[in-house]
């Protein structure tokens, strides 16, 4: 089964356009156009990977990464921002973002990034689990 990512942009051509990138990187794409559509979808979906733009209308993408990161459900999806604005860079990250892609992007630059972010992600699955394991041993431990 492909990983899905979700890709956030007000912008059609944008989400379309990484979309195909990541459709052909072998990935189940799914998209939002707003932020309110991103929180629906990522509690609904939970993609492995969030690529979101910073500026959108209503909620925009550091509100909306803040909100995803707020979560228990979405907390753990790495988000890496596409931003024009590199001023919003460390806002978004004190919020949660997990990385950064600056428009214009390069389609390499979204392969390696995402394949990070994926790595990393896979990572604290494993590292959570373990932990569970360790805990639940601890618990059967006789008590001196």
């Amino acid at each position: 089964m492909a990983e899905k990512i979700m890709v956030v942009d007000d912008e059609k051509e944008i989400r379309e356009l990484l979309s195909i990138y990541l459709a052909e990187d072998g990935y189940d794409v799914i998209s939002a156009a707003s932020g309110e559509e991103a929180i629906d979808l990522a509690q609904n979906e939970e993609p492995q990977v969030i690529l979101m733009d910073v500026k959108m209308p209503g909620i925009d993408g550091v509100e909306t990464c803040k909100r995803l990161k707020g979560a228990e459900r979405t907390k753990s999806i790495p988000v890496i921002m596409v931003t024009a604005y590199q001023d919003r860079d460390v806002e978004a990250y004190l919020e949660g973002a997990d990385d950064f892609v600056n428009k214009p992007f390069d389609r390499t630059e979204i392969t390696f990034r995402v394949r990070s972010m994926l790595r990393i992600r896979h990572l604290n699955d494993e590292l959570e689990r373990a932990m569970a394991y360790i805990e639940e041993l601890d618990r059967n431990l006789p008590k001196r």
